[in-house]
């Protein structure tokens, strides 16, 4: 194999991972908590990549906006993560507890 070669299916690799997770990420977007795996595969198709239901469902299980896959649906993972803001005002409010019960403990 030409080194030339394995760069151009490297990239479109890459290209076919992006168009799926940005396929998902509309979908998610939308409202939709569940897709039809056979149109995601007719979609990918239509779009010029040469992919099979093996595959596809390979490049899935790699995407973190899917929960789970198989030949007749994918499920979207639907769960939010905390915002960094929401994690970082725990924490100082946890701290900032801690500092006032130890306060109150120097003082008489």
């Amino acid at each position: 194999m030409k080194y030339s070669d394995l760069v151009e299916s490297t990239v479109e690799q890459e290209d076919i991972v992006n168009d799926l997770e940005e396929l998902i990420t509309r979908a998610k977007a939308r409202g939709y908590t569940k897709l039809n795996t056979p149109s995601i595969l007719n979609k990918m198709q239509s779009m010029g990549y040469s992919v099979d239901m093996l595959i596809l469902l390979k490049l899935l299980k790699d995407i973190q906006s899917v929960g789970s896959a198989n030949d007749n649906e994918v499920t979207l993972d639907t769960a939010v993560p905390d915002s960094p803001n929401t994690s970082a005002e725990k924490d100082k409010a946890t701290v900032s507890k801690l500092a006032n019960k130890q306060l109150k403990k120097r003082m008489p």
